[in-house]
């Protein structure tokens, strides 16, 4: 966990501030460009609480970059910011998941991997991960992913009908990238360049999975999707707040994606108000 708190620390000491506030908070990881030279390394390639070996930096630069097999992103990676946050990358990424009762297994993201290729994809539950070949991953998941996927762009039935959709998600999410959730919608965007008029995307920076983090993730999005239904008002700034003893510690704006929101320089960083 040391190793988790050192990368953390690297990463915000890079690009904590590019968005004009120190919090934890890293606006928009797409814009950090995190530069692995200057990660301390272990005397001897050994491992340390205050250094990597270069084992460990491969893996998290195959977290950063997620799945590519034969030149084809199978699943993009996880964004930087949050890593040492409380179910940040422990439990779900690299564990361990200690205090999860019922689960037997080195971290989250292997248990939910490994048992849903075994028992849904597969159907072998002596399926090996540590043998499998990759590079035959399209060609014997075929058949699986025909019944499995729910990957359509097309949202066009759903448009007919009248329907609205708000779809929010934590940049730092370490169980689900938030990368996936915007290629999905720029994917949908392409069928339909007017889909921002029933379907709305907010990503929330310093957010984990379905909230906790650094950053503010409560809102009642139940009553923005039926103001939007009902009174035909589209959300478009929503304020996120974060409560410690249910005392709203923070507030800030969210927007529909690409907009993003941007510090004022001036004001406090706490308040929404700070932001345009």
């Amino acid at each position: 966990l040391g190793n988790l708190k050192l990368l953390q620390n690297i990463v915000l000491d890079q690009c904590d501030a590019m968005d004009g506030i120190t919090d934890k908070i890293i606006n928009d990881p797409r814009d950090c460009d995190i530069d692995f030279n200057k990660f301390p390394i272990c005397p001897g390639d050994s491992t340390g609480e205050d250094c990597f070996s270069q084992a460990q930096i491969d893996a998290i630069k195959a977290v950063y970059s997620g799945v590519i097999i034969e030149n084809e992103e199978i699943y993009p990676g996880f964004p930087c910011g949050c890593e040492n946050e409380n179910g940040g990358w422990n439990p779900w990424i690299v564990g361990p998941k200690d205090g999860i009762e019922g689960i037997d297994f080195p971290s989250l993201q292997f248990g939910f991997g490994t048992e849903t290729f075994k028992y849904l994809i597969f159907q072998n539950p002596d399926w090996d991960y540590s043998t499998y070949d990759y590079h035959d991953f399209n060609k014997t998941t075929h058949y699986a992913s025909s019944y499995l996927d729910a990957t359509s762009t097309d949202y066009s039935g759903f448009k007919a009908r009248g329907g609205k959709m708000i779809l929010y998600h934590g940049w730092n999410d370490p169980a689900l990238s938030a990368l996936a959730t915007i290629e999905h919608y720029e994917g949908a965007k392409k069928v339909d360049s007017e889909i921002e008029l029933y379907i709305r995307l907010f990503l929330l920076p310093g957010v984990l999975h379905c909230g906790a983090g650094p950053g503010p993730s409560d809102a009642d999005w139940l009553a923005l999707i039926s103001d939007w239904v009902e009174n035909a008002k589209a959300p478009e700034r929503v304020i996120v707040k974060k409560s410690n003893d249910k005392k709203v510690i923070m507030t800030r704006p969210v927007f529909p994606y690409p907009r993003k929101a941007i510090y004022d320089g001036k004001g406090d960083p706490n308040k929404e108000s700070s932001f345009n």
